[in-house]
């Protein structure tokens, strides 16, 4: 009986998280198609509490997007300014960006050292092609396809 009620709880807690992006803030193994904005901690009122004394803040990238995170500490945390910097460091080097700041900032809201975060990614837009651009392009290479070609042929008849 105790191990049914705990399967329906569990599927409970999967099915409640597994809902699009907010299912990718908590397990990032898919991004989304386009631009988010993930929020932890207490929603910011005012830029005034915007700042603080602990502010954390890095950028990176990871699957094509462009990201930046802002947050800061609640006042009584246990994270000083050395490890803070440090976590900072690590993420801003990190490969995976998006995972290892969603893995971070979820690890601070559950200790509760985080006052609010926010994660801001943002997909490059396209450039439209230059067509003048496009056509030199697209001559040099027809030049040197060409040039390679003479070459080849001049080798074979020697």
């Amino acid at each position: 009986m105790v191990d049914r009620s705990l399967k329906i709880a569990i599927a409970a807690c999967v099915a409640a998280l597994w809902h699009g992006e907010a299912a990718a803030q908590f397990y990032p193994v898919t991004l989304p198609n386009g631009d988010f904005r993930w929020v932890w901690g207490e929603p910011v009122v005012d830029e005034r509490q915007k700042r603080s004394l602990s502010d954390i803040s890095s950028s990176g990238h990871e699957g094509g997007f462009a990201c930046e995170l802002n947050g800061a500490l609640r006042p009584g945390s246990r994270i000083d300014q050395i490890e803070l910097r440090r976590l900072e460091m690590e993420l801003s080097i990190s490969l995976y960006f998006i995972q290892a700041a969603t893995r971070l900032m979820n690890e601070l809201d559950y200790q509760r050292d985080l006052d609010w975060a926010v994660l801001d990614c943002k997909l490059p837009e396209a450039r439209e092609p230059d067509p003048e651009a496009q056509q030199e392009r697209l001559d040099r290479l027809r030049e040197r396809a060409l040039k390679r070609q003479a070459e080849r042929r001049e080798r074979r008849g020697q």
